[in-house]
């Protein structure tokens, strides 16, 4: 997939990535919601993730701490792990109930979406390092790649492992 080059492409993307995810879930029944995958995480949990990182997009795009925003100990965040952040965003997904992940999902992305909206090309265009002063080192690239990666390109990720887990591919 070719990046949106504007804005308005960019929240297109969004929307439509966003809606298969959301077409995929609505497909399924609680009980396949809740059911671990191939790779040991539900579809549940995978949307508890999508969530978390997207609360770190808000915290980046409103220059907070990406790892409070993200719900992360500050030890976590910092150690700059992935996995062991992602492992920590799963643990604490897994028993909470389906109802709750699902409408807070629904509520940090028309979350995320009212914030871009309310951003610029100009805005989005900014260094990385514009949104996160606080952070050592220093860091040039347009802050747009991380909302590609926070949003449809993460969502497309996602999709994928949901429906290889599922066998739905």
């Amino acid at each position: 997939m070719t990046a949106p080059a504007t804005k308005a492409e960019l929240m297109t993307t969004i929307a439509d990535r966003w809606s298969v995810l959301q077409s995929l879930v609505a497909a399924l029944s609680n009980e396949e919601l809740e059911r671990p995958l191939g790779d040991g995480w539900s579809a549940k949990v995978h949307l508890a993730h999508i969530t978390a990182w997207e609360r770190s997009l808000m915290g980046l795009l409103r220059k907070q701490d990406r790892g409070e925003a993200a719900g992360l100990p500050h030890d976590i965040w910092a150690g700059h792990d992935t996995d062991q952040m992602n492992a920590y965003i799963a643990e604490r997904a897994a028993p909470r109930p389906l109802a709750d992940v699902l409408s807070e999902s629904r509520e940090v992305h028309d979350e995320v979406i009212g914030l871009l909206e309310s951003l610029s090309q100009a805005d989005l265009d900014q260094p990385y390092s514009s949104y996160q002063p606080q952070d050592p080192r220093y860091n040039a690239e347009p802050v747009v790649g991380w909302v590609h990666g926070n949003t449809y390109h993460h969502y497309d990720e996602h999709i994928g492992w949901l429906q290889a887990g599922l066998k739905l591919a």
